[in-house]
C-alpha cells in the first residue's frame, strides 16, 4: 500500500482514517472500486453488492455512478465511535485505503486493537491530532484563514 500521508509515517494513517468514523461517502469519490469490483479482493460480494445497489445509475453499471448517491462511512456514521474500524476490519471498508489499512501487515494490528478498544482509538487520536495541528503551522504573512476550505483566498 502506498501512503497517502505524506511526510508522516504509514503506521499514522489508521489514526487519520479514523475521521471516517462519521459521514458519507459520496458515491463518486469511490466509483472506481465498483468497476473493478470482481477483481478487488477487499471487497466482499455482500458489501460490494450494497455498494452497486446504492451507487450506480442502473443494474449493470453502464450509465456509471449516480452523482447524487452516498453511502455511509460505517453503520453508526453520525456517532464519533469504533465503529469505522469493526467495519474495516469485518471487510466494510469504503474507500480503498479504508480497505487496505486492516490487511497491510504495518497497520494491521492497529485497526484490529482500535476495532475491539474505543479508548485506545480515542486516545491515539487526540494525541495525532495534535501533532498534526501542530506541525509547519503558517503563522503572519505566510498563512491565512481561508473563506472557503477549498479554494486559497484572493
Amino acid at each position: 500500500m502506498k501512503n497517502p500521508y505524506r511526510g508522516r509515517p504509514l503506521t499514522s494513517c489508521p489514526f487519520s482514517a479514523g475521521a471516517h468514523t462519521l459521514g458519507v461517502g459520496h458515491c463518486q469519490s469511490f466509483e472506481n472500486r465498483l468497476k473493478v469490483a470482481a477483481s478487488d479482493p477487499t471487497l466482499g460480494l455482500l458489501f460490494g453488492g450494497q455498494l452497486r445497489a446504492t451507487c450506480l445509475a442502473d443494474e449493470e453499471g453502464i450509465s456509471g455512478t449516480d452523482l447524487q448517491a452516498f453511502f455511509p462511512n460505517d453503520l453508526t456514521n453520525t456517532l464519533f465511535d469504533n465503529m469505522y474500524f469493526q467495519g474495516t476490519v469485518n471487510g466494510r471498508g469504503l474507500f480503498t485505503i479504508d480497505a487496505e489499512l486492516p490487511l497491510d501487515s504495518r497497520t494491521a494490528d492497529i485497526e484490529q486493537t482500535f476495532a475491539i478498544d474505543q479508548q485506545a482509538f480515542f486516545d491515539s487520536l487526540t494525541s495525532a491530532y495534535v501533532k498534526m495541528t501542530s506541525a509547519n503551522v503558517l503563522t503572519g504573512d505566510r498563512g491565512q484563514i481561508r473563506t472557503n476550505c477549498h479554494f486559497v483566498n484572493s
